[in-house]
């Protein structure tokens, strides 16, 4: 019997990752699909033992050069285009999905006629009851992408519908009508923003766009490159190729003066560590952005990321405590206490909610091994943080003190603050120099 949704894995080098994935999906409580693994040219054995292990339940697509995400999930997608499937399903291979994730999905899209994509609720594979993506928005007020609940401890406090612009595309499910009348993915992004993109244009279409809760998977999401500045790369050159490409001629300036004041806070920042190789990167992502360069980055683009020395380890060197003062940003005290922990495993860490005393309940559940105090007592802690927007965010005439972001950057040294000082009339310059090429067209 013909079955009624089409399933795309793409796969790079991850054999252990999607044979667990194919092995979840099959244990699902439908088997109303075809599956097809596209195989992004992998140098290890993941070919051979999807051959070895799933034989013809599997639909096999060995692309011979690697084409990224967009590229390889296209691959199949084309295959899958070429029948009279229903529905088609983008998978990541680090994924292991839930029973009934998949029949989720498709019900979902049964009830709802206008909606063509939907999400599953990912959780992070290492952190089960964490979110690592419950739907996503395109803020044009900013010009970010801002992924939902990210980092949030699911207790049952979530809805089981959000609405948003995107959804990533390590489990969605869409109609194939849809994609005939929007089109396959952004090919020529090669990686990051082409979800993100995609999704953005079933909405131009009219469609609706949703994470459903009820269709539960967990995501590894290791693939980061953090050993050389592939993320820089990719993520800056198509994010402002994005908004080039979607803002009116009115927004353009506004979009510059933004974007070029968060980009220079990144350099100013990873300078401070030492990291220039980043610099590096982001200075190749905006020159091929504005010059509509394309596709798989050129030799040279990406460089190595040497090992720098810990400022945050650093400042809490010889500490047993440290108290944090709570901002407001989960995603930001996630990062901090995370990268404490990786560090500092044995340290005393407690969270004030000084500034944020409804938030009390939430990190307490979020953060059990931590203490949760509404008073800020920084005598009683051999340590302190001061949780902020961005270090190079704050004000001029700001207290001396210790201040951290959600990226971990740190101010608390003489020679810090001073660098600080200097920070808005570099960044003038900065912007000065730059606006006009990302004003024009």
């Amino acid at each position: 019997m013909k079955k009624e949704i089409g399933i795309v894995i793409c796969n790079y080098n991850k054999q252990d990752y999607v044979l667990k994935c194919l092995e979840s999906l099959f244990a699902s409580d439908t088997d109303d699909f075809d599956v097809y693994v596209v195989d992004n040219a992998s140098q290890d054995d993941s070919v051979k033992l999807i051959r070895e292990q799933f034989g013809d339940r599997v639909t096999l697509l060995v692309n011979q050069e690697n084409l990224g995400g967009s590229g390889g999930f296209n691959t199949g997608l084309r295959k899958v285009l070429e029948s009279d499937y229903k529905y088609l399903m983008c998978v990541d291979n680090d994924i292991v999905f839930a029973p009934d994730a998949v029949s989720a999905l498709r019900r979902f899209l049964e009830e709802h006629e206008d909606t063509a994509v939907v999400g599953s609720k990912a959780y992070f594979m290492d952190e089960p009851d964490k979110i690592w993506n419950f739907g996503g928005i395109i803020r044009f007020d900013t010009f970010i992408q801002q992924d939902q609940h990210k980092n949030c401890i699911d207790a049952g406090q979530l809805p089981e519908v959000v609405y948003g612009d995107y959804v990533p595309a390590c489990s969605l499910m869409a109609r194939v009508d849809a994609v005939r009348k929007v089109g396959i993915m952004p090919e020529d992004n090669f990686i990051y923003w082409d979800d993100m993109e995609w999704g953005y244009r079933f909405r131009q279409a009219g469609y609706k766009v949703a994470s459903y809760g009820k269709s539960k998977v967990w995501h590894k999401a290791g693939g980061r490159n953090a050993g050389n500045t592939f993320i820089h790369y990719y993520m800056w050159r198509n994010r402002i190729h994005f908004f080039r490409q979607f803002l009116p001629p009115e927004d353009r300036e506004r979009f510059a003066e933004s974007l070029l004041t968060e980009m220079f806070r990144m350099i100013y920042s990873v300078n401070l560590k030492g990291e220039t190789n980043i610099i590096r990167t982001l200075m190749y992502a905006f020159d091929d952005a504005v010059h509509g360069v394309r596709g798989k980055a050129k030799e040279g683009r990406i460089l190595p990321r040497p090992a720098v020395a810990n400022r945050l380890e650093q400042a809490l060197s010889g500490k047993e405590s440290v108290l944090i003062r709570f901002n407001g940003s989960f995603e930001g005290i996630g990062n901090i206490i995370k990268n404490i922990r990786k560090t500092l495993p044995d340290m005393r860490i407690a969270i004030s909610t000084a500034d944020c005393p409804e938030q009390v309940k939430e990190l307490t559940t979020q953060y059990p091994d931590c203490e949760v105090t509404e008073r800020y007592e920084p005598e009683k802690f051999a340590a302190h943080l001061v949780m902020c927007e961005h270090i190079f965010k704050l004000s001029p005439d700001m207290e001396k003190d210790c201040y951290i972001d959600p990226w971990c950057n740190l101010i608390y040294t003489a020679k810090d603050f001073i660098y600080a000082s200097s920070f808005e009339q570099t960044k003038d310059l900065f912007v000065l120099c730059k606006k006009e090429l990302l004003c024009g067209d």
